[in-house]
């Protein structure tokens, strides 16, 4: 009985470790608007799911029918954006030099640690300043190293070093967007999740720059 005891115990924690490395994370999204941008807080997500499992990651955004899926794998160099509307649907593969552009793109910043420590979706987070480096914009972000998951497309302009983000402001085209994790979860991810879709129309990076806003 003991031996069988010892067993289950072994296979649960065996499949415990394998589950950390896979599940998906549930994030809310509020905007700060001014007063003649509010009506449009229709149109913006409120809500995003990554799923992850190893080097891959999947976000998606969903809102009336409209969707933004971003698929990455840091280890393979890929990544890959699908943006499905009800009347058009297109696929966008990004290289390793299309990917270093976008990061050199991407904000930079001074991270000065606080001694300030709060509990998010179950895991110890720590208070940190962060100054945008070209602006000089300041917000105060919350990260967790007792989370140890791949970095995804809401989360890469980040240092993975100060811990995994957990609540964090951005300035995104003049508007300052803060994303909370709300959940973590390791479990199975759904099957086919990471896999490219047919009946997209492709687009290279800078044919999405140049498309017209609908």
């Amino acid at each position: 009985m003991r031996k069988t005891i010892l067993l289950l115990v072994i296979t649960a924690l065996f499949a415990a470790c394998k589950s950390k490395d896979e599940g998906y994370i549930k994030y809310s999204v509020e905007y700060d608007l001014p007063d003649t941008l509010k009506h449009f807080a229709q149109y913006l997500p409120k809500d995003a799911v990554v799923y992850f499992k190893g080097d891959s990651t999947v976000s998606i955004q969903n809102l009336n029918g409209e969707s933004t899926t971003v698929i990455t794998n840091q280890k393979a160099g890929f990544m890959q954006v699908l943006l499905k509307s009800p009347t058009k649907k297109y696929i966008v593969n990004y290289t390793k030099a299309d990917q270093d552009e976008e990061r050199r793109l991407m904000p930079k910043f001074n991270y000065k640690p606080q001694k300030e420590t709060r509990t998010i979706a179950g895991a110890k987070a720590t208070k940190y300043l962060l100054e945008e480096k070209l602006s000089g914009e300041t917000s105060a972000d919350w990260f967790s190293k007792d989370v140890n998951i791949t970095p995804n497309s809401l989360t890469l302009m980040f240092d993975p070093a100060v811990g995994f983000p957990m609540d964090f402001t951005l300035n995104q085209n003049g508007i300052r967007v803060r994303t909370i994790v709300k959940e973590i979860k390791y479990q199975k991810v759904p099957a086919g999740v990471f896999t490219t879709p047919f009946g997209y129309i492709p687009l290279t990076p800078q044919q999405l720059k140049e498309l017209p806003v609908e």
